[in-house]
């Protein structure tokens, strides 16, 4: 295969990642932003993943969703990257009508990819380190614990 060509990566290619794994980060939880997200690398070449996030001011929600995201997973060269493919989302709630699904915040989701570099710190622990691919300099680590196959309360969509 030619250089810089994506691949589409196999459970062959990451059998450490089997599974779901939850993860959260330092950076989006504080004071005023609360969030995790469960990515499931069960599918060949495909991740679904679940994110959760509530953002807060002076403890009142200003907004809290889910948003339900399959994305196709690539390998490019020693990093693997996340595709949108398909991509739904349910507002749990909204008080001061931000509207954060309108027509331009999803095309600004539906463009975007996620490279990362997962590394095992334990047999059921991870932490990935990944940017968007419009911020490649702004890296972040997600701190990831593997779930049981069967995990309570992932409804991907």
């Amino acid at each position: 295969m030619a250089v810089g060509v994506p691949m589409i990566a196999s459970a062959a290619t990451l059998p450490q990642l089997d599974g779901v794994w939850q993860c959260t980060s330092e950076e989006t939880n504080n004071a005023t932003q609360k969030s995790w997200v469960l990515y499931d690398f069960s599918e060949q070449g495909i991740v679904k993943s679940q994110e959760w996030i509530q953002y807060l001011n002076e403890r009142e929600i200003q907004l809290e969703y889910s948003l339900f995201v399959n994305y196709q997973f690539t390998q490019k060269g020693d990093d693997y990257m996340l595709k949108p493919i398909k991509m739904a989302r349910e507002v749990v709630s909204d008080p001061l009508d931000i509207d954060p699904f309108n027509a331009e915040q999803m095309r600004d989701l539906n463009g975007y990819r996620i490279f990362f570099k997962p590394s095992l710190t334990a047999s059921d622990e991870a932490q990935f380190e990944m940017w968007y691919h419009i911020t490649p300099n702004h890296h972040f680590t997600m701190d990831c614990e593997q779930k049981p196959t069967k995990f309570a309360g992932v409804s991907f969509k």
